[in-house]
């Protein structure tokens, strides 16, 4: 039978009726909204805007702001699930973020940038999430590392996946641009038991009507064959 619909291919653009017109048209049922202090200063705005359209949700938190109070009130508002961190804080402010976000029902999880072990700390500290960047851990260890890749996928709440390809020019593309690798990773989560949402993490150039389009079949045809 086909893969359980927990596993959900998403999208990751900026909040702007454009975008989620082309990927709603797409077929794409989840966004990942990059965030900036700026885009985030309008917050009754962005929840109008995310409210008329069904999507489910995750957030990148800012890496230029610390306004937590706003973008809690956004992840409240919308119903996002996931809200996606880097390590940038200083340990007090990690102490407000927890507290803010106390009373939110989305999982804040932490994204590995240099290391995979990034995450652990706040992991262990303030019960967070791990985010699982899929191309930031291949630079970490120069290709694939099946055995460690599986460890920290069963521990992942969230996943950023691109079509890079260790060695490769494929930075920040569309899964669907290096279909072979791809494939291999989608198929590690599946036999992980990751469920929840599997970000396409592709840059601005390629967050067009027709990339979404191939993205949401590419994902749609390897669902329909597992078994």
């Amino acid at each position: 039978m086909p893969i359980k619909d927990n596993m959900i291919i998403t999208a990751k653009s900026e909040p702007s009726e454009d975008y989620f017109l082309i990927i709603e048209k797409a077929g794409l049922r989840a966004v990942e909204l990059f965030l900036s202090g700026i885009i985030l200063k309008d917050v009754k705005r962005l929840i109008k805007l995310c409210k008329r359209f069904g999507f489910r949700y995750a957030v990148h938190a800012p890496n230029d702001n610390s306004d937590f109070s706003r973008l809690a009130e956004l992840v409240s508002a919308i119903g996002a699930g996931v809200v996606v961190f880097h390590n940038i804080y200083w340990d007090n402010e990690w102490e407000k973020i927890a507290k803010i976000f106390s009373g939110v029902n989305a999982k804040l999880c932490i994204e590995n940038t240099c290391s995979v072990h990034e995450p652990l700390k706040f992991m262990r500290k303030f019960g967070m999430g791990r985010c699982l960047d899929l191309e930031h851990l291949q630079l970490e260890c120069c290709g694939i590392f099946e055995e460690e890749f599986a460890r920290a996928i069963k521990q992942a709440s969230h996943i950023h996946l691109t079509g890079y390809k260790y060695g490769s020019s494929l930075w920040h593309t569309h899964i669907h641009q290096s279909p072979g690798h791809s494939l291999y990773f989608l198929n590690l989560l599946r036999d992980c038991g990751y469920t929840g949402l599997v970000v396409s993490e592709a840059k601005i150039s390629l967050q067009t009507y027709d990339e979404f389009a191939k993205l949401n079949n590419f994902y749609k045809k390897w669902a329909g064959s597992v078994k």
